[in-house]
């Protein structure tokens, strides 16, 4: 018996001291396999690097809501980043648009058919209150119909590698709400999108128009009703000044989506700890009238992160990072988040398939690499040919310039 006991203390010792390396080694999607987000689907993301911090059903397609204007309004931007359009450029609804505007369900801010309203304005109420009309008479304004604009709007996520995309209508409302002329498709169709697809799309808009930003940060929108300027409020309420702020969550967008299909969503973005975060929460569960249901689940994301994670760096400048017994230096520091309680040195690497990852050089060949343990991996982000938008004014030669560039092709 003294023998047996003797075997037992001794079992128990070698797990007690091996205890530590086990809590040491934490794989990074423990701690994720801790929460549920309450919502259908979602994600949280660093916007800068790609990183996917936690998803729920990701590839899940779900109905978007108003979150289709993400894409609508990123393609006014970049007609006016064109000269397509002007911000002053002043557009005349129709009839069928104005009307919207006066149903209980869809109001914001009215829109009179015998009015004309600035391109400025009518961006603004789009990204602010989510107005369907303003969406519809920019799209019309850019592209000549909404039908050749949810065209455009389908080719802009193919081109970013986005399959099997439902695109509809420039609003995100159910065709069945709309008039002819206002959608493609069948009546009873509505845009859906995974929170992936969102992921990417949304990566796509910050990086390439961070300046969107300055106007979905603006807790009020201020526009002209009867000859006079009315404020309305934000439907973000995350926004500082709003009903849900938190100081320390500083939430500067990004979009709401609501229709009986969709439920309750929302995409949010702020910064933290030097870098961009990026929520999705998609059809938010609880009560039907629990108006902020889609927010709290978003603080619930945040508020995770930042007591389980830390950003931190994984590699420093001029480290070389070994794969496959081939030796690759880096150029600058590279940052991850991670289980607070996870170790650096458990992360393994590998040569990035897509457009995501570190630059690294081996044999005078710069690669993109990637961690591959990191969790929950990166977002399937593929980069589209864009074309670099010059202004024609900084593009035109001085006349001193023309001059020395005459002499020079003399000699």
């Amino acid at each position: 018996m003294k023998s047996f006991f003797k075997k037992l203390m001794l079992v128990m010792s070698v797990v007690i001291l091996t205890l530590p390396i086990f809590t040491s080694t934490v794989k990074a999607d423990d701690t994720a396999a801790q929460f549920d987000l309450n919502a259908t689907a979602g994600m949280m993301f660093d916007e800068q690097t790609g990183q996917v911090i936690y998803k729920k059903d990701a590839d899940e397609k779900v109905a978007i809501g108003s979150i289709t204007k993400i894409i609508t309004l990123y393609l006014v931007t970049r007609a006016l980043k064109e000269g397509k359009i002007t911000e002053n450029d002043q557009l005349q609804p129709t009839q069928a648009q104005a009307d919207m505007t006066q149903k209980a369900e869809y109001t914001n801010v009215r829109i009179d058919a015998d009015k004309t309203y600035s391109v400025k304005d009518l961006y603004n109420a789009a990204w602010i209150v989510s107005s369907n009309s303003a969406a519809m008479m920019l799209a019309d304004k850019v592209a000549g119909s909404q039908a050749k604009f949810v065209k455009m709007m389908r080719q802009t996520v193919k081109d970013w590698g986005i399959k099997n995309a439902q695109l509809y209508n420039v609003s995100g409302l159910n065709n069945s709400d709309l008039d002819a002329g206002m959608y493609l498709g069948t009546k009873n169709d509505e845009n859906k999108l995974s929170a992936n697809d969102i992921g990417v799309i949304v990566k796509h808009v910050l990086d390439q128009y961070p300046e969107i930003l300055e106007t979905t940060s603006k807790s009020k929108l201020e526009f002209p009703v009867d000859n006079e300027v009315k404020n309305f409020d934000s439907l973000n309420f995350l926004l500082k000044g709003n009903r849900d702020y938190q100081e320390g969550y500083e939430f500067d967008g990004l979009k709401t989506g609501t229709t009986d299909a969709a439920g309750e969503s929302f995409v949010g973005t702020l910064p933290m700890d030097n870098s961009r975060i990026v929520t999705i929460v998609l059809n938010a569960q609880g009560e039907k009238d629990d108006k902020d249901k889609r927010f709290r689940s978003t603080q619930k994301l945040v508020h995770y992160l930042k007591e389980n994670y830390e950003r931190k760096e994984i590699v420093q400048k001029n480290q070389s990072v070994t794969i496959n017994n081939k030796k690759y230096k880096t150029y600058e520091p590279v940052y991850a988040w991670l289980p607070k309680n996870f170790n650096i040195a458990d992360l393994r690497y590998n040569v990035s398939s897509d457009e995501l990852g570190f630059t690294a050089i081996h044999d005078k060949q710069t690669v993109k690499l990637i961690a591959t343990n990191t969790g929950n991996g990166y977002l399937p982000f593929k980069k589209a040919d864009v074309k670099k938008v010059v202004d024609k004014k900084t593009n035109q030669k001085s006349w001193w310039n023309q001059i020395i560039e005459f002499f020079k092709h003399l000699f």
